[in-house]
């Protein structure tokens, strides 16, 4: 598949000193990009969501420690406590998502294995790690949406919730990915996209991807869902997914256990969509992901109490199967995984 956007979500600019990356806050009505190059700038980027999705968080974390560490100079004592304190700060700025953990973990083992080669020498392996990780990403998601179009025939009608896409990964998109491939091959999918509560990661995003890539698509409000299902017009739904449990209770942004459960009762297969990196096996259940919650500005200006979760938790028995690069994960998914 070749790469449709002229950009990718996350990238260096041209010497890689920081990182250049798309402020999806402003999409779609403005591409404005930015280039990040201390900690700080990277945690705002990533907690404020101008990158976001849980594969583009990691890489963005990855290059942005990099790039963090370019100008600490002096000790090896001093140079592994600024590794440590940027590591820790960029990992506190989204802990739901696990790529973002996985990733800095990858840095941190590198960073170890490579101790001896002096602070240059570090700084080398780390920008190679981090180019890895990208790369790695860059495939993976090539491989799901390869396993993700074998569950789809021509004019497929898919309903999808917030932004797995190209914006969300270093390319082509987890749950985006297969409807993407399914245009550029000619089988003309149908896609309902939800408008996605509160921040319309829906509606700005995935919609923006949409008319990019010419699929007929059309926004619906998220309390729209079940009349589109009961009137038949949904073959499937494809979600992304930011933490998948051991078990295969799998945590994404907030509504997808609704939509979860509307598709359990007018029997549309509901697929989940993320790269391996995504499961998290030292998470038994659902019930350990922590789900962060956000200011209650990002819904009312009101003077009133708000809840504002990010995430909710889709329990393992509403979902259909779970769509990695390593194929297609079915129930009972404990013994999936596992395996």
């Amino acid at each position: 598949m070749d790469k449709f956007f002229e950009y990718d979500a996350v990238e260096w600019n041209g010497d890689k000193t920081g990182v250049k990356i798309i402020d999806q806050t402003l999409l779609p009505k403005e591409e404005k990009f930015l280039i990040l190059r201390t900690p700080e700038q990277v945690y705002e980027a990533i907690y404020k969501l101008r990158v976001r999705g849980a594969p583009a968080i990691g890489v963005a974390a990855a290059f942005g420690l990099y790039v963090s560490l370019l100008p600490v100079e002096g000790e090896m004592d001093h140079f592994t406590a600024e590794f440590r304190r940027i590591k820790q700060y960029l990992f506190s700025s989204r802990p739901t998502a696990v790529n973002l953990g996985y990733a800095l973990e990858r840095m941190e083992s590198c960073f170890k294995k490579n101790i001896a080669l002096g602070l240059e020498g570090i700084k080398k392996a780390l920008l190679a790690e981090a180019e890895a990780i990208k790369n790695e990403d860059v495939q993976m998601c090539r491989a799901i949406a390869e396993n993700g179009l074998t569950l789809m025939r021509p004019g497929v009608r898919i309903i999808t919730h917030c932004n797995a896409g190209h914006l969300a990964v270093s390319r082509y998109g987890t749950a985006l990915g297969p409807i993407h491939l399914a245009q550029q091959r000619g089988l003309n999918p149908r896609v309902w996209v939800d408008e996605t509560r509160p921040l319309l990661q829906g509606a700005r995003l995935t919609a923006y991807e949409m008319v990019k890539n010419g699929v007929d698509a059309t926004l619906i409000c998220d309390n729209m869902a079940a009349s589109v299902m009961a009137r038949g017009e949904v073959d499937m739904v494809f979600v992304g997914c930011d933490r998948v449990a051991a078990n295969g209770d799998t945590a994404n942004k907030i509504g997808t256990m609704s939509l979860a459960v509307l598709a359990k009762h007018f029997g549309v297969p509901f697929y989940v969509l993320g790269p391996s990196s995504t499961i998290d096996r030292n998470c038994a259940t659902g019930a350990d992901i922590v789900i962060e919650e956000r200011g209650a500005s990002e819904v009312t200006d009101f003077d009133i109490k708000v809840f504002n979760p990010a995430f909710d938790v889709t329990p393992a028995e509403l979902i259909t199967g779970i769509v990695t690069e390593k194929g297609i994960f079915r129930p009972p998914f404990g013994f999936g995984i596992e395996k």
